[in-house]
């Protein structure tokens, strides 16, 4: 069974300058139980943006719905998804002409997918994102943002099929997540992207977790209106809201030490500051198969991000004029341990390198593939045998008389011994 949501919203800033929402989105559910879904986000600076996402959502929507080819092939679904891309810029297009308005003051981003309940085609041009669960437990993000050459402006639909990105992707996902950038900053925070999880978790599972879904009509629409709540994120709302529904989902994803999980998480309450310092428009689209079974990962995949350790490396990395001192000091450091642990290991042998890691070039590569042996040169000067593969040294040996290219002569043959007595 495919639970779906959608939620468009006026943010803050909008809602202090009196301007309307610039997101729109569309879901349309086919009736061999497949859905469509488009978000678009208008561009800011554009007067009539709010327009061009509402005709460009709603577009590719009945584009794909009417014209989906009867054997569901993959190749003929992206065929026409860029088909609908297209003809939904020519209706801005349309609309401008017909208006006398600028093409530019329509601009607006447009993301869908196409999602059979455990994969998914599908369209991306803009600075949103589409993020999957897959049934390994892990979110990932599908699509990236497109950004221009300044790393600030958005590249819109207007940009053009060159720049429109029309995929499918293969793994099975038991969710499938459609955000604008205002909700995917808080989603994959800057904070998280040199780290191993990009995703922040406890975020992600609170909307796309099936967990707590199809329990029936009554159910389904008291978590559409708690999801709600929390998109909105008022002054007053309230977050045991968000952790009742969060303590549901880690009670089957972490049995043990789901508690204190939750604790760490409510310690600095990251989820609902994040959500209510959001000022942009918010647009959130879900598409969850309750059916797909995934599994859990370790309980640290699920738990609060060292937050503070993060910002650490991230200013390190963004300002080290500001940490020269700290790096002099501990490159001194490092090199006075390497000093003493070379004073120390005189007589003991260098540490064994993987055959695979010096490689010299790609022919080299091709050509020990071709013999069916890696390439040693770099290291024929040095040793390389450490103390842990003593047990393999004949072996080792062994390899390296073929490999190593060696001054010793070879041994004469009988017609050289030969010439030698004749001499």
């Amino acid at each position: 069974m495919v639970f779906d949501y959608g939620f468009s919203l006026r943010g803050k800033s909008h809602i202090a300058n009196g301007s309307c929402c610039q997101d729109n989105h569309k879901i349309k559910k086919l009736e061999n139980g497949w859905y469509i879904a488009a978000i678009a986000d208008g561009v800011g600076s554009a007067k009539n943006s709010q327009i061009g996402s509402r005709i460009a959502t709603e577009t590719v929507v009945e584009v794909c719905e009417e014209f989906m080819p009867w054997d569901y092939n993959v190749i003929s679904i992206k065929s026409m998804m860029r088909t609908a891309y297209n003809y939904a810029l020519k209706k801005i297009m349309r609309e401008a002409e017909k208006t006398g308005n600028p093409i530019e003051s329509y601009d607006t981003t447009l993301s869908m997918v196409i999602y059979d309940g455990h994969k998914v085609i599908y369209g991306h041009s803009g600075d949103g994102a589409i993020i999957g669960l897959n049934s390994f437990g892990d979110f990932v993000e599908i699509t990236k943002p497109q950004k221009g050459v300044d790393g600030v402006t958005v590249i819109p639909l207007r940009a053009g099929y060159t720049q429109w990105k029309i995929d499918s992707y293969d793994e099975e996902l038991a969710s499938v997540l459609l955000v604008t950038d205002g909700m995917l900053d808080i989603l994959c925070q800057y904070l998280l992207k040199d780290s191993q999880h990009r995703i922040y978790t406890p975020l992600a599972s609170f909307f796309a977790d099936p967990i707590g879904f199809g329990k029936g009509e009554k159910q389904d629409d008291k978590l559409r209106h708690i999801l709600e709540n929390f998109i909105t994120a008022s002054d007053d709302y309230k977050s045991e809201e968000f952790y009742i529904r969060l303590l549901e989902i880690y009670k089957n994803r972490i049995p043990k030490g789901y508690d204190k999980v939750i604790e760490k998480i409510k310690e600095k309450n990251y989820p609902i500051g994040l959500m209510q310092n959001v000022q942009d428009d918010k647009t959130v689209v879900a598409l969850i198969n309750t059916d797909v079974m995934v599994e859990n990962r370790e309980k640290d995949y699920y738990s609060e991000p060292n937050w503070e350790q993060l910002q650490e490396a991230w200013n390190r990395k963004a300002y080290p004029h500001l940490y020269k001192d700290d790096s002099k000091e501990e490159q001194s450091e490092n090199e006075t341990a390497v000093a003493k642990k070379t004073e120390k290991d005189v007589d003991v042998k260098e540490e064994f390198v993987p055959f695979a890691k010096v490689y010299e070039s790609e022919k080299a590569k091709m050509a020990m593939a071709a013999y069916g042996k890696t390439t040693t040169s770099s290291l024929s000067r040095s040793k390389i045998i450490s103390t842990e593969t003593e047990k393999k040294g004949s072996e080792i040996e062994a390899s390296q008389s073929k490999m190593e290219v060696h001054d010793k002569p070879k041994k004469k043959g009988i017609i050289a011994k030969i010439g030698d007595a004749f001499d």
